[in-house]
């Protein structure tokens, strides 16, 4: 005290300054306190979702965890001892920042994670309409009680369990017996799969007009998708189907005929692809079908299976795996990442979309236009020869698009997050995530070969929609055929 005095030091004020200096350094611990447990969850999560995606080679997951505790270990170190407060300031900052990243990343991780399991969903809702004659008096479901309703004999049962009111019940064999029964008032209701109800609407004139739907309810099937096997795809050499299904919304909640036909020849150990494309009016005989031969769009109205084997036939190869996608899939990506440019070899007024003109030369579409130009065959001389070009050249587009700019990192969530529902496969996260890691592994370049068969338009018969109706086909030029399977074993059995 004596000292105090001499020295002019208020006691009291000392006394201010110790209990300040002990709320500094609680605040402080407090901080540090969680900062550690903030960065200690983040990286806990960060390092769950990364070894869960299983995408990283182990060279760069050993090397990636090694920087961290390089750098991460002295940080902690250093803010639990030393007493410097601004250095302790600045190690706080970047830890913070630091776990900020892993958490942005997480996000990446964690997106992609949900986005693959998915794809692999194979339960599908298949919808079914209810539908009667445009004039018919009957305009709701409760209407139709005791009255006539054809169906299909496969769907009878399920139909019957929820329809669970009475009617007399008609079965059909086929399809388009349905159809007829209806529209030459033998009965006073059909039930569709929409897979069917849109093959209607094309091919038979008028029924679209001359109909409407009062009722719609999905059922739930689960398909056998026989094209799973254990080809290991980094390393065996492998087949994989594109489908895409001339329908919108989701991909669990329908069938659809296949206007998109390409099939990915991959050999990773020669590091070639081959890609086969095989025009959607193809008259070909549907697996397990005899007679009438059918236009290969139309398998896709039986489900995914029809279509594989049926291409399996066509060029005597096992398919190993599929992709299937709907329209809605090619929209939505295009527009997210801003529209694709391809190049036309001629003008021409798009047929499914009215006043809009495409020049000679490169054009910039959005998702509307890239899948209409991917739909485009009345513009040409060679009508579906040309169609499937056009598809490739919207692939090519989009994959340059996505590979040679940042949009990829920009807007990968969103992409994502647009592309759910639109998309299945049978491939799994580690078929996916190999080949991944083969790729970052390795950096190969790949060689890439497109192929199209071809053939002549004319008009014939067809297995689903039987011989009252005259459809536009295409007569395989079967000397391409043979050529592709020539292309294709050569792809496959090369070392």
């Amino acid at each position: 005290v004596k000292l105090m005095k001499e020295n002019r030091i208020d006691p009291k004020l000392n006394e201010n300054n110790i209990k300040n200096k002990t709320i500094k350094e609680k605040i402080f611990l407090g901080l540090i306190v969680l900062t550690l447990f903030f960065t200690l969850t983040t990286f806990v999560r960060f390092t769950y979702n990364l070894l869960k995606l299983n995408l990283l080679p182990l060279k760069y997951l050993v090397i990636g965890f090694i920087v961290i505790a390089v750098v991460l270990i002295p940080m902690v170190v250093l803010i639990c001892k030393k007493n410097h407060y601004v250095l302790k300031s600045i190690l706080i900052v970047l830890l913070v920042g630091m776990s900020s990243g892993c958490l942005f990343v997480n996000d990446y991780l964690k997106s992609t994670n949900d986005f693959l399991s998915k794809t692999q969903n194979k339960e599908n809702k298949l919808v079914y309409k209810v539908i009667v004659k445009k004039d018919s008096e009957i305009s709701k479901i409760e209407n139709l009680k005791n009255k006539d309703i054809s169906v299909l004999g496969t769907d009878a049962a399920t139909i019957k369990d929820h329809l669970t009111f009475s009617y007399n019940e008609n079965i059909k064999t086929g399809f388009i017996d349905l159809v007829h029964d209806l529209l030459d008032e033998k009965t006073d209701a059909i039930v569709l799969e929409n897979g069917y109800y849109m093959l209607a609407i094309e091919e038979v004139e008028s029924f679209e007009d001359d109909t409407k739907v009062i009722y719609t309810f999905d059922l739930e099937t689960e398909e056998d998708l026989t094209a799973i096997d254990n080809t290991e795809i980094a390393v065996e050499p492998f087949v994989l189907y594109i489908s895409g299904i001339d329908q919108r919304g989701n991909i669990s909640s329908v069938r659809g005929r296949s206007d998109v036909n390409q099939l990915l020849v991959v050999n990773p150990k020669t590091h070639k692809i081959l890609i086969v494309n095989t025009p959607r009016d193809y008259y070909v005989q549907l697996h397990g079908t005899t007679g009438l031969k059918d236009k290969l769009t139309h398998a896709g109205v039986y489900g995914i299976n029809k279509s594989i084997e049926t291409l399996e036939d066509l060029y005597d190869i096992d398919i190993n795996h599929y992709i299937r996608v709907n329209f809605g899939a090619l929209e939505r990506l295009v527009d997210v990442i801003g529209g694709i440019d391809v190049y036309s070899d001629i003008s021409f007024n798009m047929s499914h979309i009215k006043g809009r003109h495409v020049e000679k030369g490169m054009n910039h579409f959005n998702g509307r236009e890239a899948l209409a130009y991917s739909r485009e065959r009345y513009a040409y001389t060679t009508g579906d020869n040309h169609r499937g070009e056009n598809q490739q050249q919207v692939i090519t587009a989009i994959i340059d698009k996505v590979t040679s700019s940042e949009i990829l990192i920009k807007k990968y969530t969103e992409i994502l997050k647009n592309l759910e529902g639109t998309f299945q496969t049978d491939l799994s996260s580690e078929d996916i995530t190999s080949l991944v890691k083969m790729q970052l592994s390795e950096m190969p370049k790949w060689s890439i070969e497109s192929y199209a068969v071809t053939g002549r338009g004319s008009s014939n018969y067809t297995y689903s929609m039987g011989t009252k109706y005259l459809l536009y086909v295409m007569e395989p030029n079967m000397s391409t055929v043979e050529e592709a399977k020539g292309k294709i074993k050569g792809v496959l059995n090369e070392d």
